[in-house]
Parts: structure tokens; C-alpha cells; sequence
């Protein structure tokens, strides 16, 4: 069925002159029969998911040919749809291709484009519903967590958490995503693995916007402290490196994911909704030769509806600024791409110094997953 040419709708028929759906043509006339005074256009301020203004609802309408003038010939619009073979001028509708019939019969000046005249509704569902999810995984992992009570844990301590994150993501993605259900284990295993390394980025960069204070006071010899105590009491026994050591080799490592992955995407000022599409498009990945084609096809159908989303958000929260926000937004995910290689570097590198990783990490290290 050919579309609304204002709303979008699927169920579109002549109305008033022009192409539209039912509630559109209810809009229509309720219009031109109320007393409501003319305001100017309220778009760049309405609700996120609200409809837009009266007047560009109406512009639209008059932009497919609607005209208050042909109500009042036909008397009323059941007359003109159900009848619509007595009025030759409108056949061409049901005949023709309509945007063609639409072009020719639209008023110079005014906007002809599908594009243009639909009205797609804007949700956000999805995003909105990953941020208490996410806020509960955060606190289950926290709470069953290795040696909670200690400030900062090392490498071998957070490596052995990888099977509490395993079990905690996929928990999370089973409530978001209930068509990942039907996945084999095999695929259900292969997404989490690759998650993994982008994981750790993200829980990273996390840390440090909600700690952001701390990070901007700390002088180079706090920043040093905390690199060496990241590593310190991993090594194996009879193995363990100095301090000056432990920074040479692995300070280039951190300075190098501050100014080149972390650093351009906290300049992004992201909000919560735009980093839960990122932490989603980077889990459904579609792009690894470790999963199945069935798996693959999900992957990418769930990408498009967070693509959908993530620019139906922008668009609420600033309509001017929305293609560069999405662009910059999308372009993010390359720089954890970054990320992980430069980690996989720094993990290989940990066990050529004797630095302990857990077993279970090194082998999703290891993977060849391309």
C-alpha cells in the first residue's frame, strides 16, 4: 500500500485533495474547523517521541495537494474515499506510481520527497531500557567482585573475573535481547569472547567520567603509583620486576590508549543513551569469522534498530547538530578497535615479563577471531 505522505503510515488513501492516512486527514479537518490561533513552528522544543508542531503537521498536509476547499465540495471525507471512481482527477492515486503523481500535482516550491514528508516516529526504547540494566550489572559486578575492598586490583585479580563477566554480560543480554535466545551456545560463547577486550575499554573509560575529578588532580607520580599497582603482585614468583622497570614497560601502553582511544571519546561529552549504543554495537558485531551466519544476520538486524535509535535520540536532543553527533558517535567504535589491538599487544607483552593472567583470558587473547 503506498504510504501517508505526511505520517509515514502504511494504510494511506485519498483525503481533501491529497494522499494521506486516516488520522492524518482527522488532523486535517480538525484543523480548519477549530479556533485554535496560529502559532509559530515549537519543533526544536518539544518532548523527545512528541509529535511535531501543529504547523509543520499542517505545511506537510498542504504540501500533498490537501486543500479545506475540496471538503467542502465533497461534503465529507467518507464520501470522497469511498467514491472515489466519480472524481477521474483522483484515480491516478490508486493507478500510478504516487510519488510520480504526487511530484506533478505538488505546488512549485513545496517538498515532494518521501524523505521529506514522512514523519517517523522516534523511539528510543531500547536505549532507554539498557541504562537500568546496565546500572544493575554494574552493581551485581561489583558485589561479587574479587576482593571488593581494595581500591585498585591488578591485572591477575580482574583476569580472574572474566567468568563472572561472562556469565554477568550474558545474564544482561538475555533480558535486553530475548531473540538472542535462540543462538547456539556456541555463538552465544563466541559474542561474549568477543566482547571481552572492548569490555574492559569500556568499564575503563567509565571509571573515569564518573571519577573524572580525581583523574584531573593526579600529579604524574599518583598516575605512576596506580600504573605500577596495576601490575605489582602479578608477577610469578622469583620473577618480579622493579618499579622502574614495570613503568618503562608498560607506561607507553596507558599513555597511549589515554591521548588516542580514551581521551577523543570522553571529548565526546556522550550521554548515557548514546553510550549504551555504543557498548551494544560493539557487542553485536557482526564483522568476526568466529560466529555463525545465522548469528552474523542477528547481529545485524539488532545494529540497525540501535543505529535507529541513536539518531532518533540526537534528533531530540539537538535537531541542528544531529548529522556531525552521529557521525562522530558511530566513528567511536573504530577507536575501540584501536583499543583492542593495543591490548592484545599490552596482554602479550604481560606474559613475555612473567606478569599472571588468568588462563581462561589468555586464551580469548589468543583466538583468532578475524
Amino acid at each position: 500500500m503506498a504510504l501517508c505522505l505526511v505520517c509515514g503510515s502504511a494504510e494511506s488513501e485519498p483525503h481533501f485533495g491529497g494522499h494521506c492516512c486516516r488520522a492524518c486527514a482527522a488532523f486535517f479537518r480538525r484543523y480548519y474547523q477549530s479556533k485554535k490561533i496560529n502559532k509559530k513552528c515549537t519543533c526544536k522544543e518539544r518532548k523527545i517521541k512528541s509529535h511535531p508542531c501543529r504547523e509543520c503537521r499542517i505545511a506537510k498536509c498542504i504540501a500533498i495537494g490537501m486543500s479545506p476547499d475540496i471538503k467542502n465540495e465533497f461534503r465529507n471525507v467518507q464520501i470522497l474515499r469511498n467514491k472515489i471512481r466519480k472524481f477521474p482527477e483522483l484515480q491516478g492515486f490508486r493507478d500510478k506510481n504516487l510519488a510520480v503523481e504526487v511530484c506533478q500535482n505538488t505546488p512549485s516550491g513545496s517538498s515532494t520527497s518521501l524523505l521529506a514528508a514522512r514523519i517517523i516516529p522516534r523511539t528510543t526504547s531500547t536505549l532507554e531500557f539498557a541504562i537500568p540494566n546496565w546500572h544493575e550489572f554494574e552493581r551485581m559486578r561489583k558485589e561479587t567482585g574479587v576482593e571488593k575492598t581494595k581500591d585498585w586490583l591488578n591485572i591477575y585479580e580482574i583476569s580472574c573475573m572474566i567468568q563472572m563477566d561472562i556469565n554477568l554480560t550474558w545474564k544482561m543480554v538475555d533480558k535486553m535481547f530475548p531473540t538472542s535466545r535462540k543462538l547456539d551456545d556456541s555463538d552465544k560463547a563466541a559474542l561474549i569472547r568477543n566482547f571481552v577486550l572492548k569490555f574492559w575499554q569500556i568499564i575503563s573509560i567509565l571509571e573515569f567520567i564518573e571519577n573524572a575529578a580525581y583523574f584531573q588532580k593526579m600529579d604524574k607520580e599518583a598516575g605512576e603509583k596506580m600504573i605500577i599497582s596495576f601490575y605489582e603482585g602479578s608477577f610469578l614468583d622469583g620473577k618480579e620486576m622493579s618499579n622502574k622497570e614495570i613503568l618503562r614497560i608498560f607506561e607507553p601502553f596507558w599513555g597511549s590508549f589515554g591521548t588516542k582511544v580514551a581521551g577523543p571519546i570522553i571529548g565526546l561529552d556522550l550521554d548515557r543513551e548514546e553510550i549504551m549504543a555504543i557498548v551494544w554495537l560493539l557487542f553485536f558485531d557482526n564483522a568476526y569469522t568466529n560466529i555463525s551466519p545465522e548469528c552474523m544476520e542477528m547481529c545485524r538486524d539488532i545494529r540497525k534498530v540501535i543505529f535507529r535509535e541513536l539518531k532518533n535520540y540526537q534528533i531530540d536532543r539537538d535537531p541542528d547538530d544531529t548529522p556531525s553527533r552521529f557521525i562522530e558517535t558511530v566513528e567511536s567504535l573504530e577507536l575501540f578497535e584501536k583499543g583492542e589491538k593495543m591490548f592484545t599487544e599490552e596482554m602479550l607483552l604481560c606474559q613475555m615479563h612473567n606478569v599472571r593472567v588468568h588462563d581462561d583470558f589468555m586464551a580469548i587473547i589468543k583466538e583468532n577471531k578475524y
